[in-house]
């Protein structure tokens, strides 16, 4: 798979390569549905993404990003699915495990990273663009890359980041 040279051609070409997960506009892609509002760090999580997901769905079954974009430092995935039980249990295994990475995973360059405030906004870097303090973890020292958050349907998640050199999420 080649890769566009800048950040704009990134999105655009992920969104190409997997047509049955995206609905592209093709005049501005960047107002598609699902359109990654992320940085290149990213990428190979989302790509890694769209590869389970792919491997998840079934002939007949659907699948389309709504929106993909970072949030409180983690990536925020909304999809929606015409697909049996086992199918949207998978691809929200899949969803689970890209948001766990994504909070380790510096967004600028994809190097290991932790959470930072700047200015109010919480965000997912690595030493070098780090800006701002790092968080300190919620659920004591050791804990650090363990966030828990709600899910739409009202069930309480763990998501676990590892913190590697090489994420194998």
């Amino acid at each position: 798979m080649r890769w566009g040279s800048n950040d704009m051609d990134w999105r655009r070409d992920l969104m190409l390569w997997h047509p049955r997960l995206f609905l592209t506009t093709a005049e501005e892609p960047s107002r598609s549905f699902g359109y990654p509002h992320c940085e290149r760090g990213w990428q190979d999580i989302l790509v890694r993404l769209c590869r389970r997901i792919e491997v998840a769905l079934r002939d007949g079954e659907t699948f389309e990003f709504v929106r993909i974009k970072q949030k409180m430092g983690i990536l925020l995935v909304d999809w929606d699915t015409e697909a049996s039980k086992s199918t949207e249990s998978a691809i929200g295994h899949a969803v689970d495990l890209a948001v766990a990475r994504s909070a380790c995973t510096c967004e600028i360059c994809g190097a290991e990273g932790r959470l930072h405030a700047n200015k109010g906004w919480l965000e997912t870097r690595c030493a070098e663009h780090a800006a701002g303090d790092p968080v300190p973890p919620h659920l004591g020292q050791g804990f650090d890359n363990v966030r828990r958050l709600r899910r739409r349907r009202g069930q309480a998640s763990v998501y676990y980041a590892l913190t590697t050199a090489t994420p194998t999420l």
